[in-house]
Protein backbone atom coordinates (compact mmCIF):
# COMPACT_ATOMS: atom_id res chain seq x y z
CA UNK A 1 0.00 0.00 0.00
CA UNK A 2 1.11 3.37 -1.03
CA UNK A 3 1.03 5.59 2.21
CA UNK A 4 1.53 9.06 1.87
CA UNK A 5 4.51 9.66 5.06
CA UNK A 6 2.19 11.95 6.87
CA UNK A 7 -0.91 9.73 6.61
CA UNK A 8 1.26 6.97 8.17
CA UNK A 9 2.91 8.57 10.58
CA UNK A 10 -0.64 9.65 11.92
CA UNK A 11 -1.62 5.77 11.57
CA UNK A 12 1.07 4.73 13.41
CA UNK A 13 0.48 7.02 16.28
CA UNK A 14 -3.20 5.36 16.52
CA UNK A 15 -1.72 1.79 16.32
CA UNK A 16 0.77 2.40 19.21
CA UNK A 17 -1.08 3.95 21.22
CA UNK A 18 -4.05 1.13 21.22
CA UNK A 19 -0.75 -1.29 21.48
CA UNK A 20 0.49 0.86 24.73
CA UNK A 21 -3.65 0.55 26.01
CA UNK A 22 -3.70 -3.41 24.93
CA UNK A 23 0.10 -4.36 26.50
CA UNK A 24 -0.31 -6.81 28.94
CA UNK A 25 2.86 -6.42 31.13
CA UNK A 26 2.03 -5.51 34.29
CA UNK A 27 5.36 -3.80 34.57
CA UNK A 28 4.11 -1.40 32.17
CA UNK A 29 1.43 1.58 34.64
CA UNK A 30 0.79 4.82 34.22
CA UNK A 31 -0.01 6.82 31.24
CA UNK A 32 1.75 6.27 28.42
CA UNK A 33 0.86 8.28 25.53
CA UNK A 34 2.32 8.56 21.84
CA UNK A 35 2.71 12.34 21.20
CA UNK A 36 4.56 11.93 17.59
CA UNK A 37 6.05 9.92 15.35
CA UNK A 38 8.45 11.09 12.40
CA UNK A 39 8.82 8.23 9.74
CA UNK A 40 12.05 9.02 7.61
CA UNK A 41 11.36 10.09 3.93
CA UNK A 42 12.08 6.32 2.94
CA UNK A 43 9.90 4.85 5.30
CA UNK A 44 12.45 2.56 7.19
CA UNK A 45 12.85 4.59 10.05
CA UNK A 46 10.36 5.95 12.61
CA UNK A 47 11.37 8.19 15.65
CA UNK A 48 8.20 7.42 18.32
CA UNK A 49 7.80 10.35 20.97
CA UNK A 50 6.60 8.87 24.19
CA UNK A 51 5.16 10.50 27.22
CA UNK A 52 5.01 8.64 30.66
CA UNK A 53 3.53 9.99 33.94
CA UNK A 54 1.65 8.68 36.67
CA UNK A 55 5.25 7.25 37.88
CA UNK A 56 8.49 8.71 39.40
CA UNK A 57 11.36 8.93 37.42
CA UNK A 58 13.15 6.15 38.08
CA UNK A 59 10.06 4.10 37.70
CA UNK A 60 9.38 6.07 34.28
CA UNK A 61 12.98 5.12 32.85
CA UNK A 62 12.35 1.39 34.08
CA UNK A 63 8.91 1.32 32.22
CA UNK A 64 10.98 3.03 29.14
CA UNK A 65 13.73 0.16 29.08
CA UNK A 66 10.65 -2.47 28.82
CA UNK A 67 8.62 -0.62 26.23
CA UNK A 68 12.64 -0.56 24.12
CA UNK A 69 12.73 -4.49 24.94
CA UNK A 70 9.26 -5.14 23.66
CA UNK A 71 9.59 -3.08 20.53
CA UNK A 72 9.52 -6.74 18.47
CA UNK A 73 5.62 -6.27 19.26
CA UNK A 74 5.30 -3.23 17.99
CA UNK A 75 6.59 -2.91 14.81
CA UNK A 76 4.59 -6.57 14.16
CA UNK A 77 1.45 -4.82 15.48
CA UNK A 78 2.36 -2.03 13.02
CA UNK A 79 3.34 -4.14 10.18
CA UNK A 80 -0.27 -6.06 10.35
CA UNK A 81 -2.50 -3.04 11.07
CA UNK A 82 -0.57 -1.30 7.93
CA UNK A 83 -0.86 -4.50 6.08
CA UNK A 84 2.72 -3.96 5.26
CA UNK A 85 5.29 -6.71 4.70
CA UNK A 86 8.05 -4.69 6.91
CA UNK A 87 7.62 -2.19 9.06
CA UNK A 88 10.08 0.36 10.35
CA UNK A 89 12.53 0.76 12.60
CA UNK A 90 11.36 1.84 15.79
CA UNK A 91 13.32 4.34 18.16
CA UNK A 92 11.55 5.67 21.18
CA UNK A 93 12.52 9.24 22.66
CA UNK A 94 10.82 10.20 25.91
CA UNK A 95 9.08 13.66 25.05
CA UNK A 96 9.46 15.17 28.44
CA UNK A 97 6.77 18.24 27.95
CA UNK A 98 3.58 16.63 29.25
CA UNK A 99 5.22 15.43 32.12
CA UNK A 100 7.19 18.86 32.60
CA UNK A 101 3.84 20.75 32.43
CA UNK A 102 2.56 18.45 35.18
CA UNK A 103 5.71 19.26 37.29
CA UNK A 104 5.34 23.20 36.82
CA UNK A 105 1.45 22.65 37.49
CA UNK A 106 2.46 20.65 41.10
CA UNK A 107 4.94 23.58 42.16
CA UNK A 108 2.00 26.44 41.33
CA UNK A 109 -0.45 24.64 43.51
CA UNK A 110 1.78 24.10 45.39
CA UNK A 111 3.00 28.19 45.84
CA UNK A 112 -0.44 28.75 45.98
CA UNK A 113 -1.21 26.68 49.15
CA UNK A 114 1.46 27.90 50.94
CA UNK A 115 0.08 31.83 50.25
CA UNK A 116 -2.83 30.30 51.40
CA UNK A 117 -1.78 28.97 54.42
CA UNK A 118 -0.14 32.46 55.49
CA UNK A 119 -2.87 34.46 54.93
Amino acid sequence: MGYKKEMMESEMMKILSQAFFNMKDPRVEGMISVTRVELSNDKRYAKVYLSLYGNDDKRNEEIFEVIEKAKGYFKTTIAQSLHTFKAPDLTFVRDRGIEKSFEIDKLFKKIENERHNQN
